[in-house]
């Protein structure tokens, strides 16, 4: 293993280290610049971070063996900082400046604050099964994080953040992985300009306080039974804007089961949401605090579906749904519907309620949907769509012209 320390500030990866280091306060303090390069043979958790104030070179390729999860889809982390090849630990201001991380668990920031992770590729090893792979990025309780313009493909998740505050999340490429992008128990998260591809799901925030995710892509999000583009469960103070989801299963998933109680707010606005299998999902309890605005479903096989697990009713009273764009039409019943079947099902064992959310279950829900669950009061045309006063106008005209020639 080679270690250099060199004390200048330099620039690299297109970011300055005199940029980076500007709060810090440069009387009083070095850079630390240490490259590591290790063979495939050694073992992970090979540059361990516990200091503060410095930046890191990072270059590793380390254990590409399984990782112990818990097993299956449901599986869950344990904070092992011995399973990853880069550890960040009880420090503050720290720089990585990635290069390279090939490990079956990439990068593990915990109990740290100041973290920033800038460029460059995190690989696992894409010929394990997926539950034996670690996390790309995992920050665990863990303050003011930034992870910008990494690639990262083949774990578990890409990036995982569970239990920590301020984390920002830009310009990541993830596929190739379980979840692209998985946010759970936090608060004050940001993604923007994520692209998330050939994933099971491209991102999910789930009991979460405080998070935006805007100008993301997810895409082609199918690699499993299911595929979600953008999973959102039971969040408060959520805005979800701007973002392209297309080709997936399911467009935007939307799980409330008013874990926030009146807190629940998930705003939903100005998504382009195309040739999905269903456009939006909307599962579980009818909430005033979540609001669908302004976006354009279209292309997709099954535009909106309402999963009414509760068994309410049927109607979404007092959700907020305006001014969208439904596969190009100005209904004011956008084909949105109940699911019996996804209802009865969702209410039987755990491990075979999501499969309420199955494409399958259509085979079933082709003789029981209908009733719709809610209306867009002011729904928009798709933009060059030809509507019925356009037809009126231009026969009108026809008219006039062939009465001029006689």
């Amino acid at each position: 293993m080679l270690v250099s320390f060199l004390f200048v500030i330099l620039c690299s990866y297109g970011v300055c280290m005199w940029d980076v280091l500007r709060g810090w306060g440069v009387l009083g303090f070095f850079v630390a610049w240490i490259s590591v390069l290790l063979g495939s043979a050694l073992a992970a958790a090979a540059l361990v971070v516990s200091q503060s104030n410095v930046a890191v070179v990072v270059n590793v390729t380390g254990g590409m063996g399984p990782v112990e999860l818990g097993g299956g889809l449901f599986a869950t982390y344990k904070v092992r900082p011995a399973d990853f090849c880069v550890v960040v630990q009880n420090a503050a201001n720290v720089t990585l400046l990635v290069r390279e991380v090939r490990c079956s668990a990439g990068v593990l920031v915990v109990n740290s604050t100041d973290v920033k992770i800038y460029g460059g590729l995190v690989e696992g090893n894409p010929s394990l099964p997926v539950y034996r792979r670690g996390a790309g990025i995992y920050i665990y309780n863990s303050t003011n994080v930034s992870v910008v313009g990494v690639e990262l493909r083949y774990f578990h998740d890409g990036v995982y953040v569970e239990r920590s505050r301020g984390v920002y999340i830009a310009g990541v490429l993830v596929g190739d992985s379980r979840y692209g992008v998985h946010v759970m128990f936090s608060r004050d998260v940001g993604l923007a300009n994520v692209t998330a591809r050939g994933n099971y799901v491209g991102a999910a925030v789930m009991y979460t306080q405080n998070a935006e995710v805007s100008r993301c892509k997810f895409v082609e999000n199918i690699n499993w039974s299911e595929g979600y583009g953008l999973f959102i469960a039971d969040v408060s103070g959520g805005v979800f804007k701007d973002n392209y989801v297309a080709g997936n299963v399911h467009g935007v998933y939307l799980l409330v089961m008013g874990g926030w109680g009146n807190a629940t707010s998930i705003k939903i606005a100005g998504n382009t949401v195309r040739e999905n299998y269903v456009g939006l999902t909307y599962r579980g309890a009818p909430s005033p605090g979540v609001k669908i605005i302004n976006n354009t479903f279209v292309g997709n096989a099954v535009p909106a579906i309402y999963v009414d697990i509760f068994l309410a009713g049927g109607s979404l009273n007092g959700v907020v749904v305006m001014g969208n764009t439904w596969q190009g039409h100005a209904s004011h019943r956008p084909y949105i519907y109940r699911s019996y079947f996804a209802e009865a099902l969702a209410k039987t064992d755990f491990l075979i309620a999501p499969l309420s959310s199955s494409p399958a279950r259509f085979l079933v829900d082709s003789l029981a949907v209908g009733n719709v669950a809610f209306i867009d009061p002011q729904p928009k045309p798709q933009r060059g769509e030809v509507g019925q006063l356009h037809l009126a106008l231009a026969a009108a005209a026809l008219l006039l012209v062939l009465l001029a020639r006689r």
